[in-house]
């Protein structure tokens, strides 16, 4: 065999062990070192902004409902209002 040869074959080998290695016992994940996440974190952060939406809009619905003399309401009651309106909107405008 070729010395050359030879030395080329062991310098690739040597670099895929070295890469392989690396991968294999450096602490944390690829995505990590790159500044990426997972597609379950972006999705557990994206409900943890969506829930804290849900929350601020609701006090900014109660704060105008108790300036205008009003009691306050529950999440579960205003989704039920929103359905309710929903589906009247959809008996008077049915899909053409």
């Amino acid at each position: 065999m070729d010395p050359f040869t030879l030395v080329v074959v062991a310098g690739l080998a040597a670099l895929v062990l070295v890469f392989w290695l690396l991968g294999r016992y450096y602490p944390g994940s690829g995505l990590e070192q790159l500044g990426l996440q997972s597609a379950r974190e972006l999705t557990e952060r994206r409900e943890e902004l969506e829930a804290e939406d849900l929350d601020q809009m609701l006090r900014a619905h109660n704060e105008r409902r108790l300036s205008r003399g009003e009691r306050e309401v529950s999440a579960e009651e205003l989704e039920a209002e929103v359905l309710r309106e929903r589906d009247e909107a959809r008996r008077r405008w049915p899909a053409a």
